[in-house]
Formats: structure tokens, sequence, C-alpha cells
């Protein structure tokens, strides 16, 4: 991949003028395009999507939340008959310029308005009244009471009264009428007020009230912004002139709305300006450049305007709230060119830095841009689009920063001293190292797992708005007023069509009016008994008809003459009442509501592409508000909305589907990040700190007692991205580490702390922000930012060289995850059943004799040879002897190179006696077992040990003796000790020679980890006593005895051993290299194998070796593995190859040197191997007996004194003349 950056590179360089030509001609392009994507500003694009929530939506988008401003004028003169009429006037007066934002004002009630609303009424008399109107009707037409009505008109028409009611009487002398205005009482905003002066006061007259309507929606603070402060100017200019008189003050929505937005302009323009002056001024100092940080931020800027382009032309229109939210989120991008500009600034070859840095980069992108696109698994449109906004701007701007900066910025060249700053210093110190901070940082993450599940989440959005202290004194002032301000529950009834959504608010209303008289809600706003559906309308126009029969209309009409008479009212006086009596009702249709003012139908009835919605509004005790919305949900077609509840109920969505989304990101970091490095176990320590970053955080915030919310949420997707990118950077130079030994890990670290300093002061600065949100939003950020450095910093050096580079150092191979879980649960299986066999076992073995006994030793071998078998990656031989039964007691020996050797002998027969070591003699956990069988110390002496074992032989046993005395670390058959041998003489005894091999591939000495092969044990020939061609004496045959063991142990490995023996050997000392060296040493083998097995047989086994190589060392592994004797020198003159092949555990425990020139040799060379053919070997000072070409002959080569013994077209085999 670094390769066609470094081409790319090298052409841009060539061709600067054109480059900047078409760069400049991209932005353009890009600018263009991204100015013509439509935005949309709709909250409710939010929303998780579902059946249910899609109905919502539906409703939400057109229902009419009544978002008013609350103008509270308050009475604060002395005189008593000062009126607050004065100053709603004045008020009104001076609000008239801004009718461009008003779309109406409440609050005053004119007597055209009382008048048309009367006219409407007793026009359409019927559809107002009820069952209940009809008795109280009944009542009004008696004889008595008509009398007494009648009087009572003429009182008041007789009276200064108004136009107005002298109207009213002749319309409706019996005051019908006033039955049906009743039902508007439904409509009024509150039962704690009046009408004074034709406006709404308190009952105490202290309070007057006005309600604006801005024509913008609440959350549109663009426009309501300028229509705020110029109100807020009307409230100053009059509250300072009428000063000690009235006060005006504000409450409502689109007032707080403002105040939010105006908060987080300031504080985020102040925090932006002190964040970038002490950004740049940091970034002008370490990198001693006045345009560097421009630098920095040009990837960015080209990223983020090639993603508007692609969305331009797949998206048809883009959530604006996304791309905000995108845009914080896509802080990390700045990261990608800072990582670039400190490892240029510490290496200056370019081709070097592309090497190292190119991988890590797009893999880095790689993961948080897959980590984003799981975003359009969510639910929501508004998360879709900030997947798609937020992975393309990551990803690249990756490849930009690849691309731009080092074009731009040239390092200086190093010279004899490099400067270094206070960055510097702090990136290279060993923080690994720092044992009390490890203990520290361990302990932390310990309570953290204990803490961080119990962490809560803050649902409640008003928590998260910023209310100034005027608007918080004016939110006061009105809940002591009345409940305006209280939890209102909407009901809302929807229907297709204007009768199907009249028709179920009509039921509705009926339910609510039940609910109301049994207590069940407080108080209820509506228009169901006032607009009704066509059914329902005509439903009460029979009801009209068939209570006014002919009879009854005329004695009605009648009775009001005759008592109209007694007070000189003509006979024409009730002919209009009359007429409305005969008159023939119809249907009203929605129109015709609409045209009465006082109804304020748009506050109620919405409809939108056919959808009609019709709302009321529920007031309800807070322990009675969940059964009463499951009722109405249950029993009505209709939605209930608790609107603080509803944003809790979709913040609680938004969790969820966050927390999904971090399952997915997880899974597809893992997925990404196992697709880069090839490697499981890399994976898995890459993700490690990801993970514990996420804990700490969490496990701080609830120790901490903070809560997390929306903001803070996606603000941990950030911090989740910045510890991915992190994470792979340290696995990147940790990994360099243990690929050349080369310590990278200062430059790394230098450049994630100039990553972590550029993120904090984003974001971590908004801690000054006085709006909540921002507040919450720099504190989680601050808390997951000091988390993910300390973690990776500290922790992950730590535990990557604990698991990985210092087994290397000990000459221990590299273990994966499956090898070493395989060998924890083999070593618990043994554990355990040695710790059963010695605590019950024993007990039985002491008290069993004879044949009973015999089954218990039979029962404890085949519990040592399955031990072996819990393995299933390690193939287990057994080649028994036909002419061996083992009927007869003999000295069983065999090599010994690994702790399984016990447990291979017992596949032999069970019939056998131990010599020990102390350390098995005493074991706590097999010790008591081995006493008891037997098995002797042989720390206590072979002669004192006579008599014991000669007994045991008696009984029919064998003795089991590994003559080396210690385990060796190589399958070389080191030299045996005599006690064996002096043992079978002593005891008249035969010696039985068993083969084991693989062992020590398998298990080999100092290691616990049992790796996969093939364990293979074969029974020798029996040396009987008598045999002396062995010798006489047991120093004699100990001497050849081993000589013959080595040969037949030589001849059994030839049969074994074949091409791809040492195949996962070798693989594994190169395991958790860089996967270019890895691949590279797989191909080379897999490619050569036949040659290296070649090889191996014309090679003595204690040859000095001088090696020409231009490999990463793999030829001198398999070299040595074959045979642990020889002795190499390797000369490999390409320095970083050289410093792979040296980082090898093999170099360790095997006789290899790297020699960094030709003069290092301090050894008489038996055999010089060339494999690299450009080598110049009149540099050598002689030439040995043997030369070895591998891969064609070496150019500088001459073959006149030399034979050719072996020939191929690979490998060829010279020895002198």
């Amino acid at each position: 991949m670094h390769r066609f950056f470094i081409f790319l590179y090298y052409l841009i360089s060539r061709n600067r003028f054109l480059s900047v030509l078409f760069a400049v001609g991209i932005a353009v392009v890009c600018g263009f395009f991204a100015s013509k994507i439509n935005f949309e500003e709709d909250i409710n694009q939010i929303i998780p999507k579902s059946e249910k929530s899609d109905l919502t939506a539906k409703v939400l988008k057109q229902l009419n939340f009544s978002d008013k401003i609350i103008v509270i004028i308050e009475n604060r003169s002395k005189e008593e008959d000062f009126q607050l009429s004065e100053t709603a006037d004045v008020f009104l007066k001076d609000i008239e310029p801004l009718h461009k934002y008003i779309g109406s004002v409440q609050g005053k009630v004119n007597d055209s308005e009382i008048s048309e609303t009367f006219d409407f009424v007793n026009q359409n008399l019927p559809l107002f009244l009820n069952e209940s109107d009809y008795r109280e009707i009944e009542r009004k037409i008696q004889k008595d009471s008509i009398a007494r009505q009648v009087e009572n008109n003429y009182v008041s028409l007789a009276s200064p009264t108004s136009l107005v009611t002298k109207e009213f009487i002749k319309k409706d002398p019996l005051g019908i009428t006033f039955l049906g205005i009743k039902k508007l009482n439904a409509l009024n905003i509150s039962k704690d007020f009046r009408l004074e002066d034709n406006y709404i006061v308190t009952k105490d007259g202290k309070n007057l009230l006005l309600f604006i309507d801005p024509k913008n929606k609440s959350n549109d603070t663009k426009n309501n912004e300028n229509f705020i402060n110029q109100l807020n100017e009307i409230k100053d200019h009059l509250n300072t002139r009428l000063q000690g008189k009235t006060e005006i003050s504000y409450f409502g929505s689109p007032v707080i709305a403002v105040a939010n937005a105006q908060q987080i302009k300031k504080d985020i323009r102040n925090t932006v300006m002190i964040s970038m002056t002490v950004l740049l001024v940091l970034l002008m100092y370490y990198f001693r450049n006045f345009f560097t940080p421009i630098i920095v931020f040009l990837p960015t800027v080209f990223s983020v305007l090639l993603a508007l382009l692609i969305l331009y032309f797949i998206k048809d229109k883009l959530s604006a709230i996304s791309l905000s939210v995108g845009a914080i989120l896509i802080g990390i991008t700045i990261d990608y060119a800072l990582h670039i500009l400190t490892h240029y600034k510490h290496n200056n070859n370019i081709e070097e830095l592309y090497k190292e840095i190119t991988q890590p980069i797009i893999l880095s992108s790689a993961t948080t841009a897959v980590s984003f696109l799981c975003l359009i698994f969510v639910r929501s449109e508004a998360l879709k689009d900030l997947g798609l906004f937020a992975a393309l701007t990551v990803i690249l701007s990756s490849v930009t920063a690849l691309i731009i900066v080092p074009q731009l910025y040239k390092p200086k060249e190093k010279g004899g001293h490099v400067n270094t700053n206070f960055i510097d210093r702090i990136g290279s110190y060993p923080y690994e190292k720092n044992k009390p901070l490890i203990i520290i940082c361990s302990v932390i993450i310990i309570a953290c797992i204990f803490g961080f599940r119990k962490v809560g989440f803050n649902e409640d959005i008003g928590d998260l708005n910023y209310i100034p202290k005027d608007l918080k004194i004016s939110e006061a002032k009105l809940q002591k007023l009345s409940d305006i301000t209280s939890k209102s529950i909407y009901t809302i009834s929807y229907g297709n069509s204007e009768n199907e959504a009249l028709t179920r608010n009509s039921g509705l209303n009926r339910f609510l009016e039940k609910e109301k008289k049994e207590g069940k809600i407080l108080s209820y706003n509506s228009i169901g008994n006032v607009v009704l559906s066509e059914q329902d309308q005509q439903k009460r126009i029979i009801a009209w008809k068939e209570f006014w029969t002919p009879d009854k209309k005329k004695q009605t009409v009648s009775e009001l003459v005759r008592n109209g008479n007694g007070f000189g009212f003509n006979s024409s006086a009730f002919d209009q009442f009359n007429e409305n009596l005969n008159k023939n009702y119809t249907t009203l249709s929605l129109k015709d509501y609409e045209r009465v003012k006082a109804l304020q139908l748009p506050e109620f009835l919405s409809q939108e592409n056919g959808f009609y919605t019709v709302s009321n509004v529920v007031k309800v005790d807070e322990d009675k508000r969940n059964a009463f919305i499951k009722d109405i949900e249950k029993k009505h077609e209709a939605l209930a909305i608790d609107r603080q509840q509803m944003n809790e109920n979709f913040l609680g969505l938004l969790k969820r589907d966050f927390n999904t989304l971090i399952n997915y990101s997880l899974l597809a970091i893992i997925l990404t990040i196992i697709v880069f490095f090839r490697n499981f176990e890399l994976t898995v320590l890459t993700m490690f700190p990801i993970v514990l970053t996420g804990v700490v955080t969490a496990g701080i915030l609830y120790f901490l007692g903070l809560e997390l919310n929306i903001f803070s949420t996606v603000v941990c997707t950030l911090v989740f991205g910045v510890g991915d990118d992190f994470s792979i950077f340290l696995t990147q130079a940790m990994q360099k580490e243990h690929t050349t030994g080369k310590n990278e890990l200062p430059t790394y670290r230098t450049s994630i702390i100039l990553a972590v300093f550029t993120t904090i002061l984003s974001i971590g600065s908004l801690i000054f922000a006085k709006h909540p949100a921002l507040h919450s939003l720099a504190l989680v950020a601050l808390i997951g930012m000091f988390s993910v450095i300390i973690i990776t910093s500290t922790l992950y050096p730590f535990w990557f060289r604990l698991l990985i580079t210092n087994r290397t150092k000990k000459g221990l191979s590299p273990i994966t995850f499956r090898l070493f879980l395989n060998s924890v649960l083999s070593f618990i299986y043994y554990g355990l059943g040695g710790l059963f066999f010695s605590l019950i076992g024993s007990i039985f073995v002491k008290r069993s004799k004879g044949r009973k006994l015999n089954l218990i030793k039979l029962i404890i071998a085949r519990f040592l040879t399955s031990v072996l078998y819990t393995n299933p990656f390690v193939k287990k031989k057994f080649i028994k002897n036909p002419d061996e039964d083992f009927g007869r007691p003999a000295v069983l020996i065999a090599n010994h190179t690994s702790f399984l050797d016990t447990l291979t002998m017992a596949m032999t027969t069970h019939k056998i006696i131990f010599l020990v070591n102390d350390w098995v003699y005493n074991s706590p956990v097999f010790g008591k077992i081995v006493r008891a069988l037997g098995f002797y110390p042989v720390s206590q002496g072979i002669e004192n040990g006579i008599q014991q074992l000669k007994e045991k032989v008696g009984q029919g046993y064998s003795l089991v003796v590994f003559p080396e005395a210690e385990r060796s670390y190589t399958n070389d058959i080191k030299r045996f000790h005599k006690g064996a041998f002096y043992l079978a003489e002593q005891l008249g005894l035969d010696i039985v020679p068993v083969y084991i091999h693989g062992n020590s591939e398998v298990q080999p000495k100092g290691d616990f980890i049992i790796y996969d092969g093939a364990i293979t044990v074969k029974v020798g020939d029996r040396i009987r006593k008598e045999d002396e061609s062995f010798g006489k004496s047991y120093s004699e045959r100990t001497k050849k005895i081993n000589a013959f063991f080595r040969e037949r142990f030589a001849e059994l490995r030839n049969e074994l051993e074949d091409e791809n023996y040492f195949r996962k050997k070798l693989f594994l000392a190169y395991l958790y290299k860089d996967n270019e060296v890895v691949q590279a040493v797989k191909q080379d083998f897999n490619r050569n194998k036949s040659v290296y097995y070649e090889l191996n047989k014309h090679i003595p086994k204690d040859a000095n070796i001088l090696h020409l190589a231009d490999d990463f060392g793999q030829k001198d592994i398999l070299l040595a593995l074959q045979q642990a004797g020889r002795r190499i020198f390797s000369l490999i003159e390409d320095e970083e190859k050289r410093r792979i092949a040296e980082q090898t555990y093999l170099v360790k425990r095997r006789k290899i040197h790297y020699l960094k020139s030709i003069e290092d040799i301090n050894k008489k060379i038996d055999v010089l191997l060339i494999s690299d053919k450009d080598f110049d070997l009149s540099t050598l000072p002689e030439l040995p007996e043997t030369i070895i070409c591998m891969n064609g002959k070496n150019n500088t080569f001459s073959t006149a004194n030399y034979s050719l013994k072996f020939g191929s077209e690979t490998l060829q085999v010279f020895r002198s003349q």
C-alpha cells in the first residue's frame, strides 16, 4: 500500500504546477456542488423509525404545540386605579412593526369577537346542545320560568347596558344560546384568569397575559433570533419608561431556544478562539514553523468538500443536524496530519516515512469510518446521514493527508544535535516501566469494572437546556399564577379525512369528560363538543327537531308574547327567536367553523396531504399519567403525547441505537483490524485499550456521580474512535520494536500526545462553557481522553511486552491465544487429576497389594497418558517393539528434553518406578502419590536406594531413568550419567532404550506452552545384561550405550523429520512481526522447503557455518533447528533485515550470530553458505573446504579449486580439491 503513495509523491513532485491547478479545480468543483445541497432542518429526522413512530413523526410534523411567547405584564404601581390595559395597549402598538414575525397575538378580546361568537352559536344552536342542555331548556320554557326571564330582560334593557347585550336579548330572549356558548369554555386557557377591559388578567388583577404566536417554529432560531432581540428591546424600553408602574417579562419555547442558540454560539466562539490560539502556538512551537498549523487543517478541508460532493450525487436531502454533529466528530481527522508531521520530523526519508505511517493511518481511518457506517443500521434518517458524512470524511482525510502533508512540509535535515522540547520529553518517558503508575492504573481499572455498568443515562432534555436567570424568574411567576407551565399531555385524534378525525375526536372528548368527572384528570381543553363530525351534527339537528315539536314552539312563543305585553313589548319583539325555532338547520364544514376567530381552530386542527389531526390538551397528576396514556392509546384511535416524556422516549431509543451502534462498531473494527493485521492476537491486543477506555470512562463517570446524555454519548463515540486510532498506532510501534528491536515508541507516543492536545483543546475547552449540554460534553471528553492516553501509553506497551516481546528476549517462542488456552487447560486437567490421586489415590495405594495395586497403577498410567490427549493439535504415536512386553523388569532409559517425558513414558507400561528429582518427590500437587507409589528421589543417592529399588524390582517393576539427568534445551542427546547403568549392574537388570521424539519441540524446557507437533515414542531392543558388546563395566557401558542411543535416535529423526517438520516452529519465530516479513518468510519456505531439507544433508551437525545472506534469518533458524550443535555466523548487509533476523527468539537458544562485517568472524569456518548472489567473495580472507551456493552460483565465486559434489537448479555443493 505504501508503494502507491510513494509513487504518487514523486509524480506530484515532478508536476507541482499541474498538481496545484488540479487541487484548486477539485476544490472549486466540490464547493460548487456542496452549495447546491438541500439541507433539511426537521428535528423529527432524528426520531428512530418504526411503525408506531412513523405515525408519531407524521402527527408531530403537522401538530401545533402552541409554542407561544407568553408576555407577563405585572402591576408594580401603588395606585389602586392603575389599569394594566394601558401598558398592554402601548405594548401591542410597539410590536406592530414586527408583524412579519408574528402570526397572531392572543389575550385581548374585542366586542366584535364576542358578538361574532354569539351570532355563530345562535345561528347554529342545535350543534352546540346536548342532552343535559335540553333538560335545562325544558325548565326554561315552563310558564313561570318564561315570566321571570321576560322580567329580567326588561330590567336589562331598561338599565344603561351595552348595545351588544340588547342584541343578545332580541335574538335569544330565553338565553338558550348561552348554554351553547358554555361549550366554548373547554377552549379556555385556564380557570385562573378573567376578562378585564377586554384583556386576560389573573383573578387578583395584578398580572395581565398576552400570547404571541410566532410565524416561525420555535426550533427555527435563525429567524427567531432577530425577532426575540427586537422584542427584548421593546421590553427594556417599556420597563425603563414605566418603571415603578409595570414590569414586562417573557417566557416560552421560542425565547428559550434563542437563548440556547445564542449561548452555544457564544460558548463555541469563545472556546474556539482560546483553543485555536493555544493549538496554533503549540504547533508552531513544536514544529518551529509558522505555516505548519495551516498544513494540518488542509486535508480536513479537502475531505469535507469531497464528502459533500459525493453526498450531493447519492442523497436528495441531507440532515443539517447530522452534519453539525459530524462536524464535531471529524475533528479527529486532524490527527492524521499530525501523525505524519511528527514522524516526518523524526525521519525525513520519504520512503521510510510512507512505509511506517501508511498502514496505521489507513487502518485507523478505516476502522473509524466502518464504525460510523454502522449508523446506517440505526432506524434514524439523521443518524444515517451522519454515518455517511463522517465515514466519507474520515477515510478521505487519511488519504488526502498522506498526499498533501509530505508535499507541503519539509523537515530540517538531521544534524549532529536533535532539538527536543517538552512534548518530545513527555513522549519519550517510559510510562510502561513505571511500576507505581501501572499499579495505580490497574486498581482504577478494577474499580471501574465494577462501576461502569451502573453509570446512568439522563433522558431529560430539559436538563440540557440553557435558561437565563430572567427566564427562570418569568417561569417562576407563571407557576405561581396558574398551571400554564405545568406538564400537559396532548391527546391527538387523527384520520385520513376531516370526518374521520372529528368522529374519533368526539369519542375521545366523551372519554375525557368521563375521566374528569371520575377525578382521573384535572382538566382538559378540547374542541370535541364544539367542532363535530357531519354524523354527530346530523344527530344533534335531529335531537333539536325532536325536542321542538310544533306545539312546544307555539306554546313557548305565545308565553313570551303574553308576558312581553305586560312590560310593553310589541308582538314583533320575538319574531327573530321564532324564526330560529323554525329554521331548517344544516351541517357545517371546517371552513364555517374557521370563520369564527374566537374558536382559534388552528390551535387544535391541522391537515397536510389529506391527513388530519385534532389535538386536545389534558392536565393530569404525575402519578396517574402512565395509566391515562395507556387507556388513551388502548381504547381510542389516538396518540397521547407528553412532550417531555416523548423527548425522553426518543432519547431512550437513540441511546439503545447507540448501544447497538457500539456493538456493530466493535464487530466492524475487529473485522477491519483482522483484515489489516491478519492476526487474531494482534487484533485482541489492539482492541484491549479501546474496550478498557470505555470501561474506565463510564466507571469514572459513575464514581463522580455524573450521568451520560445524548450529547456526551456522541462524544463517547469520538473518544472511542480516538482510542481506536491511538491503539492502532501503538500496535504498529510495538510490532516494529518486536520486528527490528528498534524502539519507535517515543515517536509514536509524541504524535499521539499532540493528537490528544488537539482533541482536548478543541472539545475539552468547552468545560468553560455555560451551556449545560456543551459543559457535559466537554467533561466526558476530558475524562475519556485522559483515560485513552494513560491506558495506551502505560498499560498497552506493558502488556504487549509482557505477552510478546519479553518472551522473545528470554528465548521463548511467541505464542498464539489457542496455544496458551490449550496449554492452560491441559495443565489444569493434569493438576486437578494429580491433586486427586495425591489426596485420595495415595490412601488406596498404601492399603492395596497385588492385583488391586496393579489396577490402581494402571489407572494412574492411563491418566498420565490422557493428559497428552487433552491437546488435539499434538499427534501421538507409540511404536511398539514386538519383542518387548516388559514382562521382565529392566532399566528403561530415555532422552529427556521436556516436562512431558514423564507422561510419555506412561505409554510404555504401567509397571514402572521413576527415579525423580526433589521437586517432583516433594510436590504439593502430586508428591503424596509419588511417594506412595515408591518413586525414588535421586538426591538421596543411588547407593542408598539399592535395597528399596530391589524390592520393587522383585515385585516385577521396571525402573525409569533419564540418564542425561536434566532436560535439554535442544533435541541433541547429551552425555549420559552412570547412575542408570550402575543400577542395572547392581540389580542385574537389562537395559531397554526408549526413544522420545518431538517433546523438545512440543514442550521445550523453560516454557509452559504445549506447541503443535507430534510426539513419537519408540521402544528399542533390549540390551541384555550379559551382552558384552557394550562393555563389561557400567562405566564402559554408559559411553557405548550413549553413542548407540544417539545413532538410533538420529535414525528415528531422519525417519520422522520431513521437509515440513520445522515449518510451524519457523513460522512462530516470525509471529507478530510486520506482515511483509511474515509473508516473505512463508513464501520463501513454501517455495524452497525441499531445498532446505536437502541442504541439511550436506552440512555436518557440528559445523561452523558462515552464511552470506540476504533474507530475514529464516535459513539460519532452520539449520539450527535441524542440528543444535551447528554454530552459524550470518552476514546480512541490509541493516534492516539483519535487525529483523537478530530479533528471533532462537538466537537466544541456538548458536546463531549476526555479523556487521566480515572482520567480526573469530572462528574457523567449515562451511560457506551463499544465498546472497551479489556478495563479493574477494573480501573474504580465505575460503573454507565446503562452499554451498543457493538459488544460483555467486557471481564472484571461482570454481577453479573446487569440485561439484551435488548440483541442482537451486543448490550446488562444492568441496575443495
